[in-house]
């Protein structure tokens, strides 16, 4: 890509897939079950589970982000793991959430543009089993029927209930049932699967923000945003004003829908465009994002997911306990180091939500 004269973030949107997510054609998406880039070695539930109630965590989202450097990330994907019970979050979020990232070189055993590339001795190694439920490696297998595998006890017993293979464990029944059974069982238990689409945010977008924050009593009768930004704010109002909210809020208004917002361009001659901060408080610090310990560089913002993912996943958000952020950062190793034998790279996942002044705001506009 060119460089050009101001920072841009590539956003990410939820659309219905049109066709099979599937790992061969390296999809970025929400919910599902992971699509994995190396099929040989995918990772355990004891790697995923929630720290708080022990049960396996279920893919949130996963992205396709390759890089030109080193060669060992020509494949690269980031999955991020997330607990769906919301109490757990309350009581922990830092032991609520997980993130992994896997890479491959160009030339691989598994993903090749012509097979006939792959050199004659090489065997393309078979994938590993998969819980029928969430994806994860089946370790483990039905002790009846010895025909389907899961990651875990707790995903066995779901299965075995919601997925009605206590009536089709040995016996005969026709592939659609089953299958239709087993799709009930993953609705209950995953996030429902979007495909994520993206587009450039607007590259003059800066620029108009800043004529608009000079020009704030022309532009607000016209804005869409939730409060209007300018010093009329301050003067109109005896409540505090968080003014990271009011530049979030400002900032989305062009794109509303945006679920995703992809921070790491990599210009030569620009730097990567700063966080979108939904609050002037729960900050991270240096000490919270900690260098790569495999590779001693520091690790920085590689993409944000936004609040509006929650509307794709069919939470009650009535519920006291449901699930809830104003916004993940996720860091990773700038220099995306390779690890000999290491599949998947623990990265960090920063959490912050809105500020009380800004859930004011949104609650008296209502």
């Amino acid at each position: 890509m060119a460089a050009s004269s101001t920072a841009v973030v590539e956003l990410g949107f939820a659309e219905p897939p049109e066709s099979p997510l599937i790992a061969e054609n390296f999809p970025s998406k929400i919910g599902g079950r992971p699509a994995w880039l190396n099929p040989e070695h995918i990772l355990l539930a004891e790697q995923v589970r929630c720290e708080v109630c022990c049960k396996p965590m279920i893919l949130l989202v996963q992205l396709y982000t390759p890089e030109d450097y080193p060669p060992e990330a020509f494949h690269r994907t980031i999955y991020v793991f997330c607990c769906k019970n919301g109490s757990c979050h309350k009581i922990s979020w830092r032991k609520s959430f997980k993130v992994f990232r896997s890479q491959l070189p160009k030339n691989n055993i598994y993903w090749q543009e012509n097979e006939s590339s792959l050199d004659s001795t090489t065997k393309k190694k078979s994938p590993a089993k998969q819980c029928i439920v969430c994806g994860l490696l089946g370790s483990k297998m039905c002790g009846k029927c010895n025909q389907v595998n899961y990651c875990s006890k707790e995903h066995q017993i779901e299965h075995w209930t919601s997925g009605q293979h206590k009536i089709h464990c040995n016996t005969i029944s026709t592939t659609s049932i089953i299958e239709e059974h087993n799709n009930h069982c993953r609705k209950l238990v995953l996030f429902p699967e979007y495909e994520i689409v993206t587009e450039q945010e607007g590259k003059d977008q800066e620029e108009e923000e800043d004529y608009g924050e000079r020009d704030g009593d022309n532009n607000s009768s016209n804005s869409k945003a939730l409060v209007p930004v300018g010093d009329e704010v301050y003067e109109n109002t005896g409540v505090d004003v968080d003014k990271a909210f009011l530049k979030f809020q400002k900032r989305i208004e062009p794109y509303p829908e945006q679920i995703i917002r992809y921070n790491r361009i990599e210009y030569e001659s620009e730097k990567n465009p700063e966080p979108l901060w939904v609050s002037d408080i729960d900050k991270p610090t240096v000490q919270d994002i900690n260098p790569c310990p495999h590779c001693g560089q520091e690790r920085t913002l590689e993409f944000q997911i936004l609040s509006t993912l929650l509307n794709y996943l069919e939470i009650d958000h009535l519920q006291q306990s449901s699930l809830d952020w104003g916004t993940l950062f996720i860091y990773s190793c700038k220099y995306n180091c390779h690890v000999e034998n290491m599949y998947y790279i623990n990265e960090i996942l920063w959490r912050q939500n809105f500020s009380d002044d800004g859930l004011n705001w949104k609650r008296n506009l209502k």
